[in-house]
């Protein structure tokens, strides 16, 4: 088996003598890397992480219940933050605890109340999927099905 993988790499599918497979990486939802990178725009994230502001502290601070563990600490492409929150683009979520993320609104004009419930496009897209057990299905704002993650956790 020859093989490669990521989504950046299918620009070059084929290109390797002898590959046999393709790992196609995060193209099935793409994530906020593959936005900076120029292979994805927001309209081509497929995946969502839907989460609640569940303090306002000062003018320009609030807290989401979404953490590290839920849309990871990675950064890549030098992006600022931890992810786009949709409704306020401006804000941004600037530090982690495992279960909340601690936004910066300084930015914001528009700024979110405790209750709103807010949708976040991960950086990465992979570990936020290796961590749940299904994913809720969303199409024009409504729920139409779940579907089994079955390969999370497996690191092979």
């Amino acid at each position: 088996v020859v093989s490669s993988g990521g989504t950046p790499n299918l620009l070059t599918l084929g290109a390797i003598d002898g590959q046999t497979e393709h790992r196609a990486g995060t193209s099935i939802f793409n994530d906020r890397m593959m936005m900076a990178a120029g292979f994805a725009g927001v309209e081509d994230c497929a995946l969502t992480v839907y989460a609640t502001v569940v303090s306002r502290g000062s003018a320009e601070r609030g807290i989401l219940d979404a953490g590290s563990k839920t849309l990871t600490t990675e950064t890549g492409w030098d992006l600022k933050g931890f992810g786009l929150i949709l409704e306020h683009p401006e804000a941004e979520i600037a530090r982690f605890s495992e279960e909340h993320g601690i936004l910066d609104l300084a930015r914001c004009n528009n700024r979110p109340k405790v209750g709103d419930i807010v949708r976040v496009i991960p950086n990465h897209i992979c570990p936020v999927v290796n961590v749940v057990g299904s994913l809720v299905l969303v199409r024009d704002g409504a729920i139409v099905g779940t579907t089994e993650v079955e390969a999370r956790g497996r690191l092979t």
